[in-house]
């Protein structure tokens, strides 16, 4: 999982990306280092954000004014494993399953072509020619798909 973390005073990084870290999820404080993140952390002194994209947010606040209230979490500092896991939880089964409000197709297939490029690449080793066969597309549609999708192929 990644995470993008918005408006976290120095702090809350520490407290955050150690807790975030010891359970193995990637994160950062530029939303363009992931293409798409898993979920937001917000910080504390954060009042009100919108974002183009449904995200799960995890708010350090106890109250954030948003355009959608759904897939919001209040978790305050410090974080307990039992309450971080049981969110984290709900987190992943929200991208499991469509979300009863609507789905963003566009969202989900880019999600899943990234997924399907990133496995590919991984059972050719790296190797672009060989996982553009395997998915049956032009070697240079799919150096463009890599690119569109921050994929570099040296992770392989």
């Amino acid at each position: 999982m990644k995470a993008w973390l918005c408006g976290l005073d120095d702090e809350e990084i520490v407290n955050v990306t150690s807790v975030l870290t010891y359970i193995g999820i990637e994160h950062s404080t530029s939303l363009t280092d992931f293409h798409l993140p898993d979920f937001v952390v917000l910080g504390e002194r954060v009042t009100s954000f919108e974002l183009d994209e449904m995200l799960p947010v995890i708010s350090l606040s106890s109250y954030i004014d948003m355009v959608s209230e759904h897939n919001v979490w209040f978790c305050p500092l410090p974080w307990r494993s039992q309450t971080l896991s049981s969110v984290l939880k709900e987190i992943k089964q929200l991208h499991t399953f469509p979300q009863a409000s609507g789905v963003n197709l566009n969202l989900h297939v880019r999600h899943l072509e990234a997924l399907l490029i990133r496995q590919a690449l991984v059972s050719t080793q790296g190797v672009v020619s060989k996982a553009a066969q395997n998915l049956q597309i032009q070697r240079t549609t799919l150096i463009e798909k890599m690119r569109r999708y921050n994929i570099d192929k040296s992770e392989f």
